[in-house]
């Protein structure tokens, strides 16, 4: 018996199909039944600009200075005394230069609620004063932050060194790069955080939301003072925030001190980077660039940053009483 082929079986297949008017008619209804169907389906973004303005991971992140008209950077802080300066200049006549210095800047009468200050201390022996003065502070309504930890031009850990007994009181010297204490022996280290302060900068502070209606509004506008006494690591932090723009953008008064002389010899020699390529090997060769950073800083004309070297270390022990809320005070009398 003779088969057909299968493309013969195909033809005639085709051949014997003859679409009517029904088989359109039929057609038309189906692609109107999905077309409405798809309409009704829940909507989405319609494009990855829609869907990433959803993203929480989009949305702004608030700033530590947000709410804050006028700043002091303390970093170097001690045990706080210079924000005392700052709240409560009246009880510190005996003050070098500080308190003189703050009524220049933002004036002699001021309003502490127009105020943050950022004390950065990473000395542990401190840390217990520092979270009093900011308790005491907050109750006032003065708005003081401590931050538990060191400057640098790095995020991460470092080992600093102390250059006192591990019983004093005072201890003015916590430093990353004296190994030797101010008595010539080993001095005994301590592994604490330290944050890049130029990076700190630009996010908490250059960019914070600056109130429109301050309670007293300054002749200049909202103010930014950095008190910068970091015991050798400004040698580190300086080249960074001038580089980065955080000085000169947002600074407009440094006050502290650059070490280079013979009372900090044991901060010698001193890497200036982390892979230890870059020693100054003596104070004398320290001058220099600290001359170069500030003359740097004087003839920048597009540099809002003054800088006036002045150490105060007045009332390093601060036995001055802490402020009393006004509801206790009225308790008092």
């Amino acid at each position: 018996m003779r088969q057909s082929s299968p493309d013969l079986q195909t033809n005639n297949t085709m051949a014997s199909f003859r679409p009517n008017i029904t088989f359109f008619i039929v057609l038309s209804l189906c692609i109107q039944v999905c077309f409405v169907f798809f309409l009704n389906l829940p909507s989405a973004p319609t494009s990855f600009q829609t869907a990433q303005s959803t993203s929480p991971s989009t949305q702004k992140k608030p700033h530590l200075g947000d709410g804050c008209y006028h700043v002091f950077l303390d970093v170097g802080s001690n045990i706080g005394v210079h924000g005392r300066f700052l709240f409560e200049p009246d009880k510190f006549p005996e003050s070098k230069s500080s308190v003189a210095m703050f009524a220049e800047e933002f004036g002699a009468t001021r309003d502490n609620r127009d105020f943050c200050v950022f004390a950065f201390e990473p000395n542990p022996k401190f840390a217990k004063r520092q979270f009093e003065l900011e308790s005491v502070y907050k109750s006032m309504g003065w708005r003081y932050y401590f931050i538990f930890a060191g400057a640098s031009n790095k995020d991460g850990n470092c080992t600093f060194y102390h250059d006192h007994m591990k019983d004093a009181e005072i201890e003015l010297g916590f430093s990353a790069v004296a190994k030797k204490t101010v008595y010539g022996g080993d001095a005994w280290p301590t592994i604490v955080p330290v944050i890049r302060l130029s990076k700190w900068i630009q996010h908490e502070i250059r960019d914070r939301k600056i109130p429109i209606d301050p309670i007293i509004r300054h002749k200049n506008g909202p103010q930014v003072i950095m008190k910068l006494d970091v015991e050798g690591l400004e040698y580190r932090i300086f080249p960074d925030l001038l580089t980065t723009g955080a000085l000169c953008e947002t600074v407009n008064l440094v006050m502290g001190e650059f070490h280079y002389s013979p009372a900090y010899k044991n901060f010698f020699p001193m890497n200036l980077t982390s892979d230890g390529k870059n020693v100054l090997e003596t104070w004398l060769y320290a001058l220099p660039i600290a001359g170069f950073f500030t003359r740097l800083v004087e003839i920048s004309e597009n540099c809002i940053t003054r800088i006036s070297l002045q150490d105060d270390e007045s009332y390093v022990s601060d036995p001055i009483e802490y402020p009393a809320p006004l509801s206790q005070r009225d308790r008092k009398e």
